[in-house]
């Protein structure tokens, strides 16, 4: 998926992708399915230490994040960006690359402004750009087609999306499914569609709906649902996510 900037300088979404600028608390810690970047632009503290530096967080590492201002990227596991996370975080930790930079406040908050303040890391750049599916297999590429239709039309709600029908769907069984979807996207079916419902829902918010008819759209189960979920997920609230469209 390649990326293409729009009117929400501070917002963007793809399939396997998300890009949000603005205040991140998490009131206690937690831990989810993805890779996380967090670019601060002010005194921050992540697990209770203060944040001299940008800071990659691992897939299911618990964290408790106090950012006021900044960037939070979230990558599936398996995907491009995914790799390139994985790959940098252990270069800064040998010290083969420094660690990534902090933003100052003052500087232009957009997509291409982060690019730019990133450019020393290449391969990073580059996958948040342009970050393709990574999976081989042609029966998730199917579905990952399906999905991805989502985000052009309507989203289809989640009783359509049970392992067992979507296994029948793509003529093999439930356990080789799950396996695949484990092995291939790095995180095993229920959790990956709970993110995808939420991607989904942002872009349905995004494109002027409120949070109920974002959550009704998507499956969740009311809005209340649809709210813990973007705050487990990115650390804000969803008036702060609103914040972002505007």
């Amino acid at each position: 998926m390649t990326l293409a900037f729009n009117n929400h300088h501070c917002f963007y979404l793809s399939p396997g992708l998300v890009m949000a600028h603005g205040t991140a608390i998490d009131t206690k810690p937690h831990k989810h399915s993805l890779w996380q970047l967090c670019i601060p632009s002010k005194t921050s503290t992540l697990n209770g230490e203060i944040l001299l530096t940008g800071k990659i967080i691992p897939p299911n590492e618990p964290h408790q994040l106090s950012m006021p201002e900044g960037w939070i990227i979230l990558a599936e596991p398996e995907s491009k960006l995914g790799n390139t996370m994985r790959e940098l975080s252990a270069q800064i930790l040998t010290k083969a690359l420094p660690p990534l930079p902090m933003l100052i406040p003052s500087e232009e908050v957009s997509i291409s402004a982060l690019l730019t303040n990133l450019g020393q890391y290449a391969l990073l750049v580059e996958s948040l750009k342009n970050n393709p599916y990574q999976c081989r297999s042609k029966h998730l590429l199917k579905l990952l087609a399906r999905l991805d239709s989502c985000l052009t039309g309507d989203c289809l709600k989640p009783e359509q999306w049970r392992a067992k029908d979507v296994a029948n769907w793509l003529a093999i069984s439930e356990s080789q499914f799950l396996h695949l979807v484990t092995k291939e996207l790095g995180v095993s079916w229920r959790p990956y569609l709970l993110w995808r419902r939420l991607i989904c829902a942002i872009q349905a918010i995004s494109t002027g709906g409120n949070i109920t008819e974002a959550a009704y759209l998507t499956g969740f189960s009311d809005s209340a649902h649809l709210c813990r979920t973007i705050k487990s997920t990115f650390g804000m609230t969803s008036k702060q996510l609103l914040s972002c469209f505007k």
